[in-house]
């Protein structure tokens, strides 16, 4: 069990979140390696502040030096093992898969088979991508643990199961799926907001990631307007299924009396005016696949020239899907308003827009610019949110607005997932990327 005193926010986990956050961000974890567990903080000497150091002699007696005291692992340590456990299982399950498999036989996978030669040459590479974030998720979680104090998971032995690259599609999948399921079962349960902020992002990364692997396992990438949460339970059980060695669960068991989140520490702003902000930004949405998916065809859309290298396989499914992803905005749209009546506020009305496309390409580049920026704003806001049942709704609306960002990013040939950490946005900063849409 772990102390549940220890979420003091001291000097070591300050610069431990800091850390944290640079390393992921920047796909490397060697800003946080060899940093000890007293946050890597150098005590000044007296040579370091221009003082004269006294030459020692033969005649003086030997110093002790102070031993320090042990300190206990920090509130979130637990939380981090959770995610760590799972990082450590997508980690392992890309390495080796994409050693197994050479780039020829991933390209001629049955699986693929409907695809054409761009989304066929395109999967290799986007896997190495995907299996370098694991590494990166793996890396921070491991040295931000041992600077808050904690024992982090080691890797685990594992069999997956597959013999076919088809089938290790298929088990990728669902294992971007759980993880998603996860960090929104474990979010609300994060204390401090530097590290939620950044567990925000990776969330969001994984649901990209999960997107992609629906994609080509041809299944839809955005299957729910809201992700569902798992519990930890829920997720060893899946998890389970492809660890062949001891998992010990009390390595994420919370103490009894744990510390009040951080989450609006530092900020004034009511859940009702966040939610106000995310229903500004959700009926703009709306209004832009209601309106443009009323204004363009179906075979239009299918042909528009930004998709001319895809094929059929993807061309087809194009109207479905943003089909799916206008009722995903409307159910948002919704659910957002209901809520903020609930809390006894008024929601903000859907405003006149001018999206400024004329094209179907033009159509698809403002949806992909919309859906990043959506992503943004959910991670900028997550840690504003007081009430858990409004922060858990939210952290899952972020990660279909992930989803979409990573659909639309493939069909506009960028990466689906360009960062393994999504990047926050301000709310100023989103509202002024909203304004260049919002006509009074």
């Amino acid at each position: 069990m772990f102390d549940s005193n220890s979420g003091g926010d001291d000097d070591s986990t300050r610069s431990s979140r800091r850390r944290f956050v640079g390393a992921v961000a920047a796909l490397s974890a060697t800003g946080l390696a060899g940093c000890s567990g007293n946050g890597g903080t150098d005590t000044p000497t007296d040579e370091s502040m221009g003082m004269d150091t006294p030459t020692a002699t033969a005649t003086d007696e030997p110093t002790e030096e102070p031993t320090a005291t042990p300190q206990p692992p920090a509130a979130d340590v637990p939380v981090l093992n959770y995610a760590l456990t799972l990082e450590h299982l997508e980690n392992v399950f890309y390495r080796d898969g994409l050693e197994t498999f050479s780039d020829d036989e991933i390209m001629n996978a049955d699986a693929l088979s409907g695809f054409n030669e761009t989304v066929r040459m395109q999967v290799p590479e986007y896997l190495r991508t995907v299996g370098a974030h694991e590494q990166a998720h793996v890396d921070a979680l491991t040295a931000t643990i041992e600077d808050l104090n904690g024992d982090p998971i080691g890797e685990g032995e594992y069999d997956f199961g597959y013999s076919t690259p088809s089938e290790f599609f298929a088990v990728g999948a669902a294992l971007e799926n759980t993880g998603v399921a996860a960090y929104a079962g474990a979010a609300p349960k994060v204390v401090n907001n530097d590290l939620l902020t950044v567990a925000a992002g990776i969330h969001s990364n994984e649901a990209r990631h999960a997107a992609f692997l629906n994609l080509i396992n041809d299944e839809a990438p955005f299957p729910n307007a809201v992700d569902q949460a798992m519990s930890v339970d829920e997720v060893l059980e899946v998890a389970g299924q492809f660890v062949t060695s001891e998992v010990d669960p009390s390595a994420y068991e919370l103490g009894d009396e744990r510390p009040s989140h951080d989450r609006k520490a530092d900020n004034d702003t009511s859940d009702v005016e966040v939610l106000n902000y995310a229903l500004t930004l959700e009926h703009l949405e709306n209004a832009f696949y209601r309106d443009g998916l009323a204004g363009f065809s179906d075979e239009e859309l299918m042909n528009a020239d930004v998709l001319s290298d895809y094929g059929t396989a993807v061309q087809e499914k194009v109207p479905g899907h943003l089909a799916m992803v206008g009722d995903h905005e409307a159910a948002h749209v919704s659910a957002l308003t209901d809520t903020v009546e609930q809390l006894g506020g008024t929601p903000v009305e859907e405003a006149n827009y001018d999206f400024g496309y004329s094209t179907p390409s033009e159509f698809l580049g403002v949806a992909k610019a919309l859906e990043n920026t959506g992503v943004a704003a959910y991670k900028g806001a997550a840690g504003t949110v007081s009430a858990d049942a409004v922060f858990e709704a939210a952290i899952s609306i972020h990660s279909v607005e992930a989803r979409h960002a990573s659909f639309l990013n493939e069909l506009n040939v960028e990466s689906p997932f360009p960062d393994a950490v999504d990047e926050p946005m301000s709310m100023a900063e989103v509202r002024e990327v909203a304004g260049q849409f919002i006509v009074e």
